[in-house]
């Protein structure tokens, strides 16, 4: 998680994950959260049914951390509270796409296609933006 250069992002973008993957969300710069497109975080739901819903409260050390393990098939995406508005957005697929999120765009930005997620099974924020 960045601020850099005025802009706020996710890097990777997109990640692709096996089930059961924890993933671990490091704060580099700045104050952000990562958050679940989901209705327990008063957003549209963009996670798969039945998947755990999370919200790492804002973290503001720099190398702060947050861990969440993804036990659900299918496509999840993810914002930062303070920063959504900046299209600060993320993607990441666990085993196969699937769910609400698939084949749209969150309504605060873009993130890579499942697919492509799949297939490069990392997008760098760079790469994406370029």
């Amino acid at each position: 998680m960045y601020t850099e250069n005025g802009e706020y992002y996710f890097d990777p973008i997109g990640l692709y994950v096996e089930k059961g993957t924890t993933v671990t969300f490091v704060n580099e710069s700045g104050a952000h959260t990562s958050t679940s497109y989901s209705e327990d975080n008063d957003a549209e739901n963009r996670i798969p049914s039945g998947a755990e819903t999370w919200d790492s409260g804002t973290l503001t050390e720099e190398d702060a951390t947050f861990d969440h393990a993804f036990n659900t098939t299918g496509t999840f995406d993810y914002f930062c509270i303070p920063h959504k508005s900046l299209e600060m957005i993320g993607r990441i697929v666990v085993g196969e796409p699937g769910g609400p999120a698939e084949g749209t765009m969150p309504p605060d930005g873009t993130v890579p296609a499942s697919e492509k997620i799949v297939s490069e099974k990392s997008i760098s924020y760079d790469s994406f933006q370029g």
